[in-house]
């Protein structure tokens, strides 16, 4: 009976230390890969001098950026990836491709996807990725964080613009307007 319990104590102990170091792993805790090619911005106000950031954000902030100075399988050289927080999650991640185009894209990446009408000039598509995402909720000042379940993909004049939503963190109306607020900034100059 003593070998018993002293094998279902250490089996759960294991299992505890196992989901500890697999979870919480240091190259999982940041919310931007741990890549050599992808540099952390530190000064946050030049973004939007190198992008259309969006306006409408619903409540999320700006937590952190990078830069991709080489390129990966997912990322060309130059990708500039933002990171937006809401109530302590990770609401989306928004990457900026240069040089790629939402067709390019979509004939590589095959998951269910819906076209979204953004405005009578630009078109989007919503890809689900995940309807079922797991999470990681930290107990420290990380923003916590879930898999990605949703892709929306637009082209813009120079990037391919991909918002990525963390689980169910975002609607789909959100990632539309979000979408929207920066293809077709408020500030943009009105042709007349």
């Amino acid at each position: 009976m003593k070998v018993l319990l002293f094998l279902v104590i250490a089996i759960m102990a294991s299992v505890v230390l196992l989901r500890y170091f697999s979870w919480s792993h240091a190259s999982q805790r940041s919310l931007l890969p741990e890549l050599s090619s992808l540099a952390t911005l530190e000064d946050l106000t030049v973004i939007p001098d190198l992008i259309r950031v969006p306006s409408q954000t619903f409540g999320a902030e700006l937590f952190t950026a990078g830069l991709f100075t080489k390129p990966t399988s997912e990322f060309p050289e130059g990708t500039i990836a933002l990171v937006y927080t809401k109530n302590d999650w990770r609401m989306v991640e928004i990457d900026y491709l240069p040089n790629q185009t939402a067709e390019a894209y979509l004939a590589t990446h095959i998951y269910p996807t819906q076209e979204i009408v953004l405005d009578p000039e630009h078109s989007a598509w919503i890809q689900s990725i995940d309807d079922r995402p797991r999470c990681i909720d930290y107990e420290d000042d990380v923003p916590n964080r879930c898999e990605i379940s949703k892709h929306l993909i637009a082209d813009l004049p120079d990037h391919l613009l991909i918002i990525a939503v963390d689980g169910d963190h975002a609607t789909d109306g959100e990632l539309i307007e979000m979408a929207r607020s920066i293809i077709s900034p408020v500030d943009a100059p009105i042709a007349e």
